[in-house]
């Protein structure tokens, strides 16, 4: 067994600044992770050349120097540290809009978030799975802002998607599907997100997503307080899910009624339902006594083979992309402290990250 240290990379200062500092210090991974991504879609059904991906990605640079033009120099930032063409680190960040509107469809995750009388202590727990490519790399960013608030931002293949600030309030991710269509504000969800979660309250980040998020990112956010919420969106309505006796549990599928005629998960990630379904039993087995620890061991969990939480060593379903748990995480954001396995959490131990 081969046990992955996580690598915390420093940054502070300005956007740019950051982006560099980023850059500078993932130049391997950022560099393999934008290979992969036009190898994946050079793959795809439009046998898209790298060309036709960064002409498509740069569609929606307007749109990001419209809502967060910092997001800009960020990105500039980061591939003038990973010496990376612009335009090449630009499409990085829009890697799932890409991929979901050519049809690249194959990640995967299992999440949750307690509160209340489902915790030991009354605090909120959030913890998922993070399921995709084998080829994929995970980074963490420890980012100190120029105000001096601390983020932790986690990042998948060079986009960062899951955070816990100092604050107190921290995400999960899940893909949600509907049929991708025309949307003239799509934002890159690696823009919104981070955005979201630099806010100092649960509501003022619930405010970013609920104007920005278009329809395959669903969220569990929780914070200190011990509140906790879940919110799915299409390309132009969204639905925030509460918690029942503080839990909120969630795979790939869309769970309110409003959404569930345009959902286009099942044929992609068919293994959804009985995911969402295993872990809610799992929640349930320790209900009112869930703490940090047995979050991590039930996101561990093999279930069957339709539903196990902890993906390896599974062969992909024909015509099937293949799949693993890349990272596991959990977060308290009470104690401003994140756990993070860099990979399946039956196998790879987890390293604590305190704000």
């Amino acid at each position: 067994m081969t046990t992955h240290t996580l690598r915390v990379i420093e940054c502070q200062g300005t956007p740019r600044q950051i982006g560099q500092q980023w850059g500078e210090a993932s130049r391997e991974s950022l560099r393999s992770s934008v290979e992969n991504l036009f190898l994946g879609m050079s793959l795809g059904p439009l046998a898209a050349s790298r060309e036709d991906v960064v002409r498509t990605a740069l569609k929606l640079e307007a749109n990001v120097r419209a809502f967060e033009p910092e997001a800009l120099e960020l990105i500039r930032g980061q591939a003038e540290g990973a010496g990376l063409p612009y335009e090449e680190a630009f499409a990085l960040q829009c890697m799932l809009e890409l991929a979901i509107n050519s049809a690249q469809i194959g990640g995967m995750c299992t999440s949750l978030a307690l509160t209340g009388e489902a915790t030991a202590d009354g605090q909120a727990l959030l913890g998922q799975t993070i399921d995709w490519s084998p080829e994929a790399r995970v980074d963490l960013l420890r980012i100190r802002h120029l105000d001096g608030r601390e983020q932790l931002s986690l990042c998948l293949s060079g986009s960062p998607y899951y955070h816990l600030n100092s604050d107190g309030v921290g995400n999960c991710a899940n893909l949600t599907l509907v049929a991708p269509r025309p949307c003239p504000s799509l934002v890159p969800l690696s823009v919104y997100v981070p955005r979201a979660m630099r806010q100092r309250s649960l509501s003022a980040a619930l405010e970013v997503l609920v104007t920005a998020a278009r329809g395959f990112g669903y969220y569990h956010l929780a914070d200190a307080h011990g509140r906790v919420v879940g919110i799915e969106s299409t390309y132009d309505d969204h639905v925030l899910l509460q918690p029942e006796r503080g839990v909120l549990v969630h795979a790939n599928h869309y769970q309110s009624e409003r959404f569930r005629e345009q959902d286009w998960t099942h044929p992609f990630v068919p293994c959804t339902f009985k995911r969402k379904e295993r872990i809610a039993a799992l929640v349930a087995e320790g209900h009112g006594r869930h703490t940090p620890e047995s979050v991590m061991r039930l996101l561990g969990d093999h279930g069957t083979p339709e539903g196990r939480i902890c993906l390896h060593d599974t062969p992909p379903a024909p015509g099937a992309l293949p799949r693993e748990t890349k990272a596991t995480v959990v977060m308290a954001p009470a104690r401003r402290t994140m756990w993070v396995a860099t990979g399946p959490s039956c196998r790879e131990p987890f390293t604590e990250f305190r704000l």
